[in-house]
């Protein structure tokens, strides 16, 4: 049960962290009406660092790849999201409705532009080393105090 849970609950924190940090990146640029790249690319540093400490800073392979696909999830949610807007206004019920949603997938290319693809590289790269750098490191065994002959 330990095992699991090492996984489910950083699983579940950065999923959670991933959904709120598209929702806050939308809501800034829908009120300034500008994208800034770098809240993507700390949806994947928040992904990982969330990662990393619901884990106890023990990480995995497992774990990079929570934080990498969930930093994913929260950019494309946040690209939806503002999409959504763009789309409904202010009315928030038709934000998930199966035709807009389609309208969404049919143009994603659409929306992803080369400065976007960089920062979602840069999103993924820091998902990924976040839990790695932030693992616990063995404590260091003190050298013994022998004399060699």
């Amino acid at each position: 049960m330990e095992q699991r849970n090492r996984i489910v609950i950083p699983a579940l924190g950065a999923l959670l962290v991933a959904i709120l940090g598209g929702a806050v990146w939308a809501a800034i640029a829908i009120q300034t009406e500008y994208e800034i790249g770098l809240l993507a690319w700390a949806i994947g540093g928040l992904a990982g660092y969330t990662v990393a400490i619901l884990s106890r800073r023990q990480t995995n392979a497992a774990h990079r790849i929570i934080a990498v696909i969930a930093s994913l999830l929260g950019i494309f949610l946040g690209k939806y999201f503002i999409f959504g807007y763009v789309m409904n206004g202010d009315e928030i019920t038709g934000m998930f409705s199966a035709d807009l949603f389609s309208l969404f997938m049919d143009n994603i290319g659409e929306f992803f532009g080369a400065m976007d693809i960089v920062f979602v590289i840069l999103a993924v790269i820091t998902a990924w080393q976040m839990p790695g750098r932030m693992q616990q490191q063995p404590e260091p065994v003190a050298p013994t105090d022998q004399r060699y002959p």
